[in-house]
C-alpha cells in the first residue's frame, strides 16, 4: 500500500505488525535496495519504505538532509507505531537524527555501512563531478556494482543494482553526495540513547568495520554492538541478505545479539 506525507512524499507500507521499521537507503539509491528484506521483515513488522528525495518516484524534490530527517518523522508520525530504524550508508547519517527528534517513538536502531564521516568532503565530491561527466552515469553506475558488491553475487543481482542507480539523476546524486559528505557524524551519536546494532561488510572499503567500531565507541556504554559480516562488502543486505536479516530479526526481537 501506497500514501504521501503532507509535503507529498510517496512511501510504501506493507505488514500490519505491532511495531514499525522504516528503511533509509544508500546514496543514489531507492526502496529497491531493501527488496529482500521486506518480505521476511513484513511478516513481523509493519515495514515501510520510500525513495529519498531526489530519488525514483519522488526525484521531484531536492536532496536535503534536512529534509530526509523530516520525511522520516512524517512517516513516523503518520504510521503511529513504536519505530524501528534501519539506515545503509546515507541513512546512517539520517535515522539517529530521526532518533533524536522522537525519541520517545524510535526504540532501536540498525545501521548498515556507518562511518563518522568522510576526510576531504569537497575534493571527494568534485573527484565524483568529474568521474560522472566524463563517463556518464549508466557507467559510473555499472563501476559501482562491480566495485561494491561481493564477488559471491550473482550477475542478475549487479545488473539490477546497476540499473537502479543509473536512474538517478547526475544533479540529483551529487546533490546527495554533498549532502554527507560534508558532515560528521560524532556530534550526534554520543545523544543517541537507543539500542544500536553496527553492521559492517568485511570487505567494506567505503565504511570499514573501523569507522563501525569508532562511532560504537560513541555511544552511552552497553548501548552499541558492532557485528561484522564475512565477506560483505558495502552493500552488506545485497550480499548476503539472509544473514542480514536474521541478525536484523535477532536485535530488534531481543535488543541485543548473541555471542
Amino acid at each position: 500500500m501506497s500514501s504521501r506525507t503532507s509535503e507529498g512524499i510517496k512511501y510504501w507500507v506493507m505488514g500490519d505488525g505491532p511495531e514499525a521499521v522504516f528503511c533509509h537507503p544508500s546514496l543514489g539509491l531507492g526502496r529497491f535496495l531493501f527488496h529482500r528484506l521486506i518480505p521476511p521483515l513484513s511478516r513481523h513488522y509493519t515495514v515501510v519504505t520510500w525513495d529519498p528525495r531526489g530519488i525514483g518516484d519522488n526525484a521531484g524534490y531536492v536532496p536535503r538532509l534536512t529534509d530526509w530527517v523530516k520525511d522520516v518523522v512524517s512517516m513516523m508520525d503518520e504510521v503511529g507505531k513504536p519505530a524501528h530504524l534501519i539506515g545503509v550508508s546515507l541513512g546512517t547519517w539520517v535515522m539517529p537524527r530521526v532518533a533524536l527528534a522522537r525519541p520517545e517513538a524510535v526504540q532501536k536502531l540498525v545501521m548498515i555501512g556507518a562511518t563518522p564521516g568522510f576526510a576531504g568532503g569537497e575534493e571527494q565530491v568534485a573527484a565524483r563531478r568529474q568521474e560522472i561527466e566524463q563517463m556518464g552515469m549508466a557507467a559510473f553506475a555499472r563501476q559501482y556494482a562491480e566495485g561494491t558488491l561481493a564477488p559471491a553475487v550473482d550477475e542478475d543481482m549487479r545488473q539490477k543494482l546497476a540499473d537502479s542507480l543509473a536512474e538517478c539523476q547526475s544533479d540529483a546524486y551529487l546533490a546527495s553526495m554533498r549532502e554527507i559528505y560534508l558532515v560528521d557524524n560524532r556530534t550526534i551519536w554520543p545523544n543517541v540513547h537507543q539500542p544500536t546494532l553496527f553492521l559492517v561488510g568485511s570487505r567494506d572499503s567505503r565504511t570499514p568495520p573501523a569507522a563501525a567500531e569508532a562511532l560504537a565507541e560513541l555511544l552511552p556504554e552497553g548501548l552499541a554492538q558492532v557485528r561484522v559480516i564475512p565477506q560483505a562488502g558495502h552493500l552488506a543486505l545485497l550480499d548476503y541478505p539472509d544473514r542480514v536479516y536474521h541478525l536484523i530479526e535477532e536485535f530488534l526481537s531481543r535488543g541485543t545479539l548473541s555471542d
